[in-house]
């Protein structure tokens, strides 16, 4: 017995692929060392445009797949998540914005606030909402989009730790250390469940992006990293709440 194109294995193969055409394209172009894309008016603009151009490939690759009919035709809008979704279930994301904004408060070093110039507050947030967008569009909202109305559960876990292992790019290419990149690798792997779980419920990656990027906001600007048993807690608490989520998500259909 053959499946029919939109099923079976090529469902998941097609979220594998745009989800390694996104990382080969932002670590590749990224990793060009482009002084010009870094001017002081504006640090981040080279991280603005890298992820509008793997969000370009991404949304290039999806659109293939869905032409070769490796994926339902549905509007691409609605596999990346591009919608207004369940407005009524935003609430479930206020435990997730009160850790996104508690990086402001805790750091190791005991200093609360942000650090940097208004400009280069301004510069960050311009490049993490880029990020947020990027990223959530084409792990959650595509390729988590392609599996999870046939296979919710194994779409969550599938795409979060593809999305934890995005993260070995900053070992490859950054110059992260293996330490310092396995323990990302493991906090990415953990924020894709909760975030995955999320989209399920909410249907749509918006309110997702914004979350995404005011927390890498947070943390890139805050005068120290948070200590090591508030990130363990923080990862404990994202798998649980990520798994509550696709649970919630489930039982309402």
């Amino acid at each position: 017995m053959t499946s029919s194109p939109a099923t079976g294995w090529r469902p998941w193969a097609g979220a594998a692929l745009v989800m390694l055409a996104w990382w080969v394209t932002t670590y590749g172009f990224g990793s060009i060392p482009m002084p010009a894309l870094q001017p002081g008016w504006f640090p981040h603009l080279g991280v603005v445009l890298t992820n509008g151009l793997s969000l370009a490939v991404s949304l290039a690759v999806a659109l293939l797949l869905r032409r070769a009919g490796w994926w339902e035709r549905r509007p691409i809008r609605d596999l990346a998540g591009w919608r207004a979704g369940r407005v009524e279930s935003l609430g479930w994301l206020l435990p997730v914005l009160a850790i996104q904004l508690s990086y402001i408060w805790i750091g190791k070093t005991g200093v609360p606030g942000l650090a940097g110039t208004a400009g280069i507050m301004l510069s960050t947030a311009a490049g993490m909402l880029a990020v947020g967008i990027s990223e959530e569009t084409a792990a959650r909202g595509l390729a988590l989009g392609a599996v999870m109305r046939r296979h919710p559960w194994a779409g969550v876990f599938a795409t979060a730790l593809v999305f934890g292992l995005w993260h070995v790019g900053n070992g490859l290419f950054f110059g992260k250390t293996w330490d310092e990149t396995w323990w990302q690798v493991l906090s990415a792997t953990t924020f894709g469940v909760c975030f995955a779980g999320a989209r399920l419920l909410i249907g749509s990656v918006w309110a997702l992006a914004f979350l995404h990027g005011l927390g890498d906001w947070t943390q890139f600007l805050s005068p120290g990293a948070a200590p090591v048993w508030y990130q363990i807690a923080v990862m404990a608490f994202e798998l649980v709440w990520g798994i509550v989520l696709t649970a919630v998500a489930i039982r309402r259909g």
